[in-house]
């Protein structure tokens, strides 16, 4: 019945009032995907020929329902997606992580901003009154040397068009709000998609500490695996990739492998490889492992595999993160020991897939991108408060291109860091005490020091020469109750539209890629 009312009551507003006020559609509350849908289609009927929605493309549905729906506004002066008149593109994109659930709302204010002001001439300002590029034309005061030529967004919009997609993991998005969903993963939430990865038994891949596979997984040596934790039986809960399992080499017994090593460490990989009585490998396969809390303590942490099959040790695996499954360092194994178990297991919420680009929404954003004159790019995520730039898969690697020459002189990266911290410092104007949503940083890893591979900004950067960026807008969190989500992701949603926006006005000087 909850559900009914704020449907009704969102339906009501937004085709009342679609235009009024950006942000503040958060206080409406949390909203499927489906209602998202609703909302851009509504945006656009009222935009004067502003915006057009459609759909880039479908996911793959997920145990016989259907595909939904990847849906996406295109907003510009005389918005056509048939004929764009070769106008530069900047794409924005929110929920690549179905668990993040503020950044769908922050892709609404962003479009909500744009057709609010789509006919002002006058310099574009913020909520609170301040000039949103206030050294437009003048390189006065401005430290980081990046001054957009542009500052109205009835000029922006006659120049480069915006194409926003505030949901670009529907299925994990919606599963993500079901109570199963919101409980994944110690409780931050569904990250990936929700394909299923296997109906049944599939061949086992095994690697060598170096990371290269086996032509054939070894007879000699015991096949371990991530696993989660299964303690339902006593009342707790199931710990979701948190310890490895082995299955002996005659295939009669499963063991838990070092329960005081942390999964996430490089710890528990090399003492996996050093083991040499009996010699285990890092094995994957297409089904999800389970340990449970009823095994311990039978024969020392040690199980018949025939009882724990019967009794739930191999279960479907679903899902792959997009945002691990883009085709440039897709598989870079240097390095990233603590990763390595985690994006090559199935049961993982950072599996990479089976293939670069092997899910059906990393394809259609390849598809989009192929068929526009794409320059830039925002792909917003939650969990920090950072801009971050390329290159994701290294803490030490460089940008190595020479694509967003801006008459300076500068590379590439110290562009790309200019353009981030000024993103950054447009952001902290706002969040006021609440320290989750202040404190932006500018960086090229996550938290400094984290990595990954085949992630979006990488691959659109090195592959197509756009100027990506990954925007996360709240520190440590990703999902939300509901009074707390409409309190606190309104102001998520309004600290981030004018670095949005500022992003739009320095994109729209980029040498085109046609």
């Amino acid at each position: 019945m909850k559900r009914i009312v704020i449907t009704i009551l969102v339906c009501s507003l937004w085709a009342g009032n679609a235009l009024a006020t950006w942000c503040e559609s958060p206080r409406l509350g949390m909203k499927s995907s489906a209602m998202i849908r609703r909302y851009l289609n509504d945006l656009a009927d009222n935009s004067s020929g502003y915006a057009k929605v459609r759909s880039i493309g479908t996911t793959s549905g997920t145990d016989g329902s259907p595909p939904k729906e990847i849906t996406a506004i295109l907003i510009t002066e005389n918005a056509s997606w048939e004929n764009d008149g070769g106008k530069p593109t900047v794409i924005i994109t929110g929920a690549i992580h179905g668990n993040e659930w503020a950044t769908p709302e922050v892709c609404l204010g962003i479009a909500e901003y744009l057709l609010d002001n789509k006919d002002n001439t006058a310099p574009a300002r913020d909520a609170r009154g301040e000039l949103i590029n206030s050294g437009a034309g003048t390189a006065a005061g401005d430290t980081t040397g990046i001054i957009p030529r542009l500052n109205s967004i009835s000029r922006l919009l006659k120049k480069i068009q915006v194409i926003i997609i505030p949901v670009y993991n529907p299925e994990g998005y919606d599963y993500s709000q079901t109570p199963e969903g919101k409980m994944s993963y110690y409780g931050a939430g569904w990250r990936p998609n929700r394909r299923r990865l296997a109906a049944g038994p599939q061949e086992e891949i095994c690697y060598r500490q170096d990371g290269t596979v086996y032509p054939a997984p070894p007879a000699d040596a015991e096949h371990c695996f991530l696993a989660d934790y299964d303690d339902t039986a006593s009342g707790g809960e199931v710990e979701e990739e948190s310890v490895i399992v082995c299955e002996s080499t005659d295939g009669k017994t499963l063991s838990l492998f070092k329960p005081s090593l942390s999964v996430a460490s490089a710890e528990m990989f090399d003492a996996i490889y050093n083991s040499r009585d009996p010699r285990r490998v890092v094995c994957a396969s297409g089904q999800r492992r389970v340990w449970k809390e009823a095994w311990s303590g039978d024969d020392e942490d040690r199980v018949s595999l025939a009882r724990a099959r019967k009794e739930g040790y191999l279960r479907p695996a679903f899902g792959t993160d997009i945002n691990r499954n883009f085709q440039y360092k897709w598989d870079v194994t240097n390095n990233q020991k603590h990763l390595f178990i985690r994006t090559r297991s199935p049961s993982s919420r950072m599996y990479r897939g089976p293939g670069a680009i092997s899910e059906p929404e990393s394809t259609a954003m390849e598809r989009l991108i192929a068929g526009r004159n794409v320059v830039a790019l925002i792909d917003y995520h939650a969990g920090s408060t950072q801009v971050l730039y390329p290159y994701a898969y290294s803490t030490k690697d460089r940008v190595n291109r020479n694509i967003l020459a801006d008459g300076t002189g500068r590379s590439d990266y110290e562009i790309f860091h200019a353009v981030s911290e000024k993103i950054a410092a447009i952001l902290n104007r706002y969040g006021g005490d609440d320290k989750s949503i202040s404190g932006y940083t500018a960086a090229q890893n996550y938290n400094g020091t984290s990595v990954g591979s085949g992630v979006a900004r990488d691959c659109y950067y090195q592959t197509e020469g756009i100027a990506a960026l990954n925007i996360e807008v709240h520190d440590r969190r990703y999902t939300y109750g509901e009074a707390e989500f409409i309190k606190v992701v309104p102001e998520i949603c309004r600290t981030s539209v004018p670095g949005a926006i500022w992003f739009l006005f320095w994109a729209a000087d980029l040498p085109g890629r046609r």
